[in-house]
């Protein structure tokens, strides 16, 4: 049998951290062995339910630490490795990810690395692909950024595990006293860099957008530094509107009942396809920029450039946003038919079935030794 260790940094609420749960849970369900190294955090009983070990690490948050310290965690997860009896490595981020890969190396077992995004620190990205045996991109963009470091790589995307993730109704309104008759926007991320500069301005669009919409209403999901800013934020805009209307939720572990209230969801990458396997019409907006409205015609465009995250059109604004918003709350039987096309779409290319079936070979052919390092 198969025995993988799923490397992470730590295990908070994440677009990756997200993705490696459902990689776990679906292969778990194929009866291969899942261990996890990772710093603690919010997903850990995630894992644990699916019934994968946890061995809490605490990693660095960049790998230019002194060597003793380094030994010290090499040391540690050769003991995992050789505990657990693995047979191949899988990481997902940088820091966590090399030093995992040092140790793989001491064991003589494989190295398969996930590149999520194009923000690693370059210096630790080609350190990570040099020690990779195989490398997967989960975007077109990602495949091209690494395209230079990784002779051995793979464009495998983020599954979507969509049973979790289907259409719900529109249950869980009335505990946030929202009215079953108000048209609610979603938006969710990690309230931190771009990220939150895209909450601020999709927050003011909204208090644009109320003079036309008065039964709108705003939920934000997520938490991060930029958390309090928010908060200031809604706090000015309900002093403006003198009504409140934005509903901050922090982090939640079951995004499918936040997408469920929306009528639409503004987000990016994993919450973008999270919120089409859903039934919900989306605008991507990320890291990179605006993408806007994801509609059929769209859909390889949208993929291209990761929702906005890794590619995008334009730069992202408070006017663009509402006027973006303003076309799809004017249109009820559009809003539908983009929800019915997005998770037919998703659950065509984005299964988490097929995504696991694509890295299950990427592992095999390594522990058939296909490729020597």
């Amino acid at each position: 049998m198969m025995r993988v260790l799923m490397v992470l940094d730590g295990l908070d609420f994440g677009g990756t951290e997200t993705h490696t749960l459902s990689l776990a849970k679906e292969m778990a369900a194929r009866g291969i062995h899942i261990a996890v190294a990772a710093r603690s955090g919010a997903l850990v009983h995630r894992f644990r339910a699916v019934g994968c070990p946890f061995y809490p690490i605490d990693f660095p948050a960049a790998i230019d630490i002194d060597e003793q310290r380094k030994e010290r965690l090499v040391e540690q997860l050769e003991a995992v490795i050789q505990k657990e009896n693995i047979s191949i490595v899988h990481a997902h981020q940088t820091p966590s990810g090399i030093l995992a890969a040092l140790a793989a190396h001491r064991r003589g077992i494989p190295v398969v690395f996930t590149a999520h995004g194009t923000y690693y620190p370059p210096s630790e990205l080609e350190t990570m692909l040099r020690l990779a045996s195989a490398a997967i991109a989960v975007s077109p963009p990602v495949e091209r950024h690494i395209r230079p470091l990784a002779a051995r790589r793979f464009l495998i995307p983020n599954g979507i595990d969509t049973n979790e993730f289907a259409p719900l109704g529109r249950k869980g309104r009335q505990a946030l006293g929202i009215p079953d008759d108000a048209l609610v926007i979603v938006y969710s991320s990690r309230l931190a860099w771009a990220k939150a500069s895209i909450c601020f301005m999709l927050l003011k669009a909204c208090k644009d957008i109320k003079r036309l919409f008065p039964n709108v209403h705003a939920v934000v999901v997520g938490d991060g530094p930029r958390f309090s800013d928010v908060e200031n934020l809604v706090h000015l805009i309900h002093q403006t509107c003198r009504e409140t209307f934005i509903h901050l939720v922090g982090e939640q572990s079951d995004m499918a009942l936040y997408y469920s209230l929306a009528d639409l969801v503004v987000g990016t990458g994993r919450v973008a396809l999270e919120a089409m396997a859903c039934g919900k019409p989306v605008l991507a907006a990320g890291n990179h920029g605006y993408f806007g409205l994801v509609e059929p015609n769209s859909y390889d465009d949208a993929w291209e450039c990761y929702f906005g995250d890794h590619g995008s059109r334009q730069g992202c604004s408070r006017y663009i946003l509402s006027q973006d918003i303003k076309r799809l709350l004017q249109s009820p039987l559009y809003r539908e038919q983009l929800g019915q096309a997005g998770r037919e779409w998703v659950m065509r290319q984005f299964h988490i079935q097929t995504c696991v079936d694509q890295v299950l070979n990427v592992y095999e052919s390594l522990l058939k030794g296909e490729t020597k390092r």
